[in-house]
């Protein structure tokens, strides 16, 4: 049972993974994704409520305006990236049932 929860938790979080690396793509390849990911999620029949109709092209606009804003989104991504990267790894090796050695004092050298 505990090996089917781990998997469970391990699914979302590599898809999670996968969309946060579409970030560090370039903008028309990021567009293509996110429509890609639009069409799967939503059903041709679904009415999804928009906002503003230009609201991706503004934030753009914004970032390409404003590259400390730009470079911050970065930093933050990034860190999702990492704090991401290591819940995975810790959920993979608890599936495998892999423990990780413990490091010793500096005075048992």
């Amino acid at each position: 049972m505990k090996r089917i929860t781990l998997l469970v938790l391990l699914i979302p979080l590599t898809f999670i993974e996968l969309f946060l690396c579409t970030a560090f793509l370039p903008m028309s390849w990021q567009h293509s994704v996110n429509d890609h990911i639009a069409s799967l999620l939503f059903r041709p029949g679904d009415m999804t409520p928009t906002t503003h109709p230009l609201l991706g092209a503004e934030i753009d606009q914004v970032l390409q305006e404003h590259p400390g804003l730009r470079f911050s989104l970065y930093a933050v991504t990034l860190e999702l990236l990492l704090l991401n990267t290591l819940a995975i790894r810790s959920v993979w090796r608890r599936w495998r049932g892999v423990t990780t050695p413990r490091l010793h004092r500096l005075t048992d050298l």
